[in-house]
């Protein structure tokens, strides 16, 4: 049974699969017969082809239907209406045939239309696509809306533009942000996109509606692609115009040539951009040019960014993707980018895009109500060559290399003018304490309050003996120390020796403090400036974004990693001379020390007290100035300036120190305190670049004023002054020892004193009202104008009572003084001419931009830079040489002033 049903089953399922092949051959017989009488178009037939567009339905699946094309003449043209052609049918609309009437340069016409589901034929919408062939330099004009598509082709000769590119523009005035105007254009390589009006960049207000958009097109031959075989000579250009506007929207399209898109060195482009018409130009390096500075100027302040990128494709000419580029910066009225052929080998394209708004290059400042167009020109220079480069570097260190020269000859001169015998006028504490060792039948030193001979055997050696125990604080723990110092520093007339009673050993050991405290401070502060600055650069050329240095960019020599190397060159100034006045130091530290070997008294009873600790603890200041400023310059910004001013304020209060430790060296303040000072100095100074507001210009005006009276009550009474509990009662106890005598009042007991406090306080309260009324955006030049201007009036007030008191410059510090002055008259002066300042933003700072000075490498802040250092170093050799007239002078006859 089972075998048999299996046989019927088998029959059946063959049976039927025989009636399915009928079916299917029946079906494909009709098919052929059908196709047979209506015949399609011939495969080889014209491809000028005209299909009418057919109304759609809603809502339903889209499908092209193909119609009877018109008749062409033997050109391909279509004949005139009428002829041999299908009437149109009556319902079609006034609009469409507006826009088929249209049709001189049609190549193509593409209807589609929506079927319904029932399959009625109900036709409610027009979509229809137009092929164009168009011709560059000739402007076409259409109207469109959501039911047609525009499409338009253009035809080039890739060979005939080696110096020329394609620029496409388009225009539509009744465009908006709701139905805008959407184009695409495609070439064989890269596809371009935009919509009309522009759209705003994010997180800006668009004060103006742009209604017409150009861009160069990228040449296909720079697309970075891997492609088989050779780029096709002739290229087709298509430009794709759609929108979803329901009402009618006019528009016009034009291709045409951009005639000298390759830049030449030495040359110049003209042009205007407007945010919605960016232009960009190709340069490549000849092959002797090695580096180039791209200088772009205007004739208005209008916001714009000018890039250079890589000369591959695609460009990014548009505000929202500029940045992706290889630099940029932004410009008013100037700019300038240096390019090494290293950095492109290939060539590079010059980009200018004119921004919506201002508030990239301002953001107080905004044209508004205006339109926005911006005429621009565009140069490209070479730079120095190898040679012209290696030669400025040479003449830099030339010109230190004159100031080592210059010192070795004085030297020289020096050495053997010491072989001479000075005459010497004898001291009376040499008399009456010690003795002379030239004079056999002197019974030796009488007892004296505070003399103490440790060298009666040999009483010519000086004390080089280490104690440990001893320290300069021994003696002042007696009870009748204190009395001494009030003794001796309490006159109304002091000399050098009632200031130079402590122990010489101990007060060199205290000098040599500031030597240590200064490589201490200096590599913990140095440390992390390189580590900033380094990564400042490192930023800078990883984004490209150039607005994050304030450089003068038409002045701007790279080399290596560095953007700026000739501003950080011009600071070695700084470090060679500091290095030079080091050895200067220790060359006269090592003349004293035999001179002292040989005769002990000159170090104990002749000249000022000779203490070398502040001295070269100027020199590594000065050495640290340098490499901080060179730091600074890597990456000149608002936010470490601080690094190029820091140890500016060190070099100043320890110039004051040294200039007050001369003929005060027993109350000479501390290294610690010293540097303590300068730490509350420089944080002030931070706290004043990052807020700088007006609370605390007052704050800061308030803590300045107390501390110059608190210093000028110590300096007055020669540190016998303290601030403590006791301050009020002794207040009181003056007020009425001044006004028991009435003829005493008003009469200072140290006039001199009393003229330069007076005068000192006079310029720091101006300084401090200065600060409050004018509210310096510069904190860190204002903290600095303070110092020097201290430094100054100290440095005069000390000359003038040189003088008064009838002692003589020599001739050595008076040629250093007139080059300390020359040297800085000349500096502030080039000094002066900014070629930028971080006080504006980047694009505003670089409208001080010029181009180099001296040699084609240095402009006016690098002499600055060499002009200061000399003339520091002048200062400085000022203030080592000051007393020299004082040598064999006895100190009881040097006044203290």
């Amino acid at each position: 049974m089972k075998r048999g049903g299996a046989v019927l089953w088998l029959g059946y399922v063959r049976a039927r699969m025989i009636m399915v092949s009928l079916v299917v051959a029946i079906w494909m017989i009709s098919t052929v017969v059908e196709a047979a009488q209506h015949p399609g178009p011939h495969p080889h037939h014209n491809t000028h082809q005209y299909y009418h567009p057919l109304k759609l339905k809603h809502n339903a699946p889209y499908q092209v239907s193909a119609y009877t094309p018109p008749q062409l003449d033997l050109y391909g043209e279509r004949q005139a209406p009428g002829t041999n052609q299908e009437s149109v049918k009556q319902g079609d609309n006034e609009q469409e045939d507006a826009i088929m009437k249209k049709s001189s340069h049609y190549e193509r016409s593409l209807g589609m239309y929506k079927k319904g589901a029932d399959d009625s034929s109900g036709l409610e919408e027009i979509i229809h696509s137009v092929v164009i062939e168009g011709k560059f330099g000739e402007e076409i004009r259409e109207d469109i809306n959501q039911t047609s598509e525009y499409l338009f082709e253009f035809n080039y000769n890739v060979t005939k533009l080696k110096n020329s590119a394609v620029r496409v523009t388009v225009s539509s005035p009744m465009s908006g942000y709701t139905y805008p105007l959407l184009v695409v254009v495609r070439q064989q390589r890269g596809v371009l996109s935009w919509q009309i009006p522009i759209e705003p960049p994010p997180n800006t207000q668009i004060l103006k509606e742009y209604f017409t958009v150009s861009h160069t097109l990228c040449p296909v031959k720079n697309y970075k692609v891997s492609y088989e075989g050779t780029l096709e000579t002739t290229q087709r250009l298509f430009i794709d115009i759609s929108t979803s506007s329901p009402k009618n929207l006019s528009f016009t399209v034009e291709a045409d040539f951009v005639d000298e898109f390759l830049i030449e060195l030495h040359s110049s482009r003209e042009f205007e951009v407007t945010p919605s018409q960016p232009v960009f130009y190709e340069f490549k390096f000849p092959e002797d040019v090695d580096m180039v500075l791209v200088k772009a100027t205007a004739d208005d302040d209008f916001c714009a960014m000018v890039a250079i990128q890589n000369i591959t494709c695609p460009v990014f000419d548009s505000e929202e993707n500029i940045e992706f580029g290889n630099s940029y910066q932004t410009m008013t009225y100037q700019a300038g980018i240096t390019v090494r052929k290293l950095d492109y080998p290939n060539g590079l394209y010059v980009l200018v895009v004119l921004l919506s708004t201002d508030e990239a290059c301002s953001s107080t400042f905004q044209h508004v109500y205006q339109s926005r167009k911006k005429r621009v020109n565009i140069t490209v220079e070479e730079k120095i060559t190898n040679l012209e480069y290696v030669a400025a570097i040479f003449a830099g260190l030339g010109y230190c290399a004159l100031f080592y020269i210059v010192t070795l000859i004085l030297a020289c001169i020096s050495y053997i003018r010491s072989k001479r015998k000075q005459p010497r006028e004898r001291s009376l504490l040499d008399d009456s304490i010690l003795g002379t060792p030239e004079d056999p039948n002197f019974p030796g030193p009488s007892p004296s309050f505070g003399a103490v001979n440790t060298c009666e055997d040999h009483p010519a050696l000086p004390r080089n003996t280490s104690d440990s125990s001893l320290d300069e604080d021994d003696i002042d723990m007696l009870t009748d120390a204190e009395s001494d110092k009030d003794i001796f520093r309490t006159k109304t007339f002091l000399y050098v020796s009632d200031l130079a009673r402590k122990e010489m050993r101990v007060l060199t050991k205290k000098s040599q403090l500031y030597i240590w405290g200064l490589l201490t401070v200096g590599i913990f502060y140095a440390v992390p400036v390189i580590q900033l600055v380094i990564t400042y650069q490192r930023v800078l050329d990883e984004t490209g974004n150039q607005d994050l240095c304030f450089y003068n960019f038409w002045c701007a020599h790279p080399l290596g990693s560095l953007s700026d190397f000739n501003h950080v060159f011009s600071n070695t100034g700084y470090i060679l001379f500091g290095v030079l006045f080091v050895v200067v130091c220790a060359r006269r530290n090592h003349r004293h020390a035999r001179a002292v070997q040989i005769d002990y008294k000159i170090d104990k009873y002749y000249g000022i007290p000779q203490h070398f600790g502040i001295f070269y603890a100027m020199g590594g200041s000065l050495i640290m100035e340098g490499l901080l400023s060179a730091c600074y310059h890597v990456c000149p910004n608002n936010s470490n300036y601080q690094f190029d001013t820091s140890f500016m304020y060190v070099i100043s209060v320890l110039s004051m120190l040294k200039i007050y430790q001369t003929r005060h060296p027993d109350i000479n303040a501390s290294a610690s305190a010293t540097f303590a000072a300068l730490a509350v100095a420089v944080l002030l100074g931070v706290i004043g670049v990052l807020s700088g507001s007006l609370a605390f210009l007052i704050i800061f005006g308030m803590i300045h004023v107390i501390s110059c009276l608190l210093l000028s009550c110590y300096i007055y009474y020669m540190g016998r002054w303290k601030c403590d509990m006791g301050l009020f009662k002794r207040m009181k106890a003056w007020f009425l020892s001044e006004f028991s005598d009435w003829r005493q009042i008003g009469r200072p007991m140290y006039c001199d004193r009393m003229v330069l406090l007076l005068l000192g306080n006079v310029a720091n309260w101006g300084l401090a009202i200065y600060g409050i009324v004018t509210t310096p955006k510069d904190f860190a030049s204002y903290l600095l104008i303070i110092f020097l201007t201290n430094l100054l009036l100290y440095i005069a007030f000390y000359i003038i009572m040189k003088l008064r008191h009838k002692e003589r410059l020599q001739l050595q510090p008076l040629v250093y003084l007139v080059l300390c002055l020359l040297g800085w008259a000349a500096a502030i002066f080039f000094y002066t001419q900014h070629t930028t300042t971080w006080e504006l933003t980047p694009a505003h700072s670089r409208q001080y931009n010029h181009e180099c000075l001296l040699l084609h490498f240095y402009d006016t802040h690098d002499i600055w830079h060499f002009l200061s250092a000399g003339a520091m170093f002048f200062g400085f050799m000022l203030l080592l040489t000051l007393d020299d007239d004082l040598a064999q002078t006895p100190r009881e006859r040097i006044p203290v002033f």
